[in-house]
């Protein structure tokens, strides 16, 4: 009977670390699979690249606001491109969309309009 006991009580343990691996092992894979790169047209300050790289990858944004944009904003334009890599199991893996972007380029004001332009599987990661 003890032998029995022994033999349960060692498969449960052996259980218990194979589940254990797999988790940590799964959570790992989890977490470096997907990466997005947003990448903006050079030329712009940095404060509007970092909102145009939020608006475009989903993140929120707060707005602020500027007492000059109450009469309307002034507009500039570029393009946006947000990588996901790793996206898809076979090759091509990476997802490319494209935005084309109208930002306010006043100080303080962080009004943007993110068009969808298309969508297209790349070659970047192995």
């Amino acid at each position: 009977m003890t032998s029995r006991k022994a033999f349960l009580k060692f498969t449960a343990i052996l259980m218990a670390v194979c589940f254990l691996v797999q988790a940590v092992t799964a959570a790992g894979n989890a977490v470096n699979e997907t990466q997005k790169e947003v990448i903006v047209s050079k030329g712009i300050e940095q404060e509007k690249s970092q909102l145009i790289s939020d608006a475009v990858s989903g993140e929120q944004i707060i707005s602020r606001g500027n007492i000059l944009c109450k009469l309307g904003h002034n507009l500039s334009h570029t393009t946006a491109f947000l990588v996901e890599h790793r996206y898809y199991p076979t090759a091509p893996r990476c997802l490319e969309t494209v935005y084309d972007v109208y930002y306010c380029n006043r100080s303080g004001c962080d009004y943007i309009s993110c068009t969808e332009l298309g969508v297209s599987r790349i070659f970047c990661c192995s």
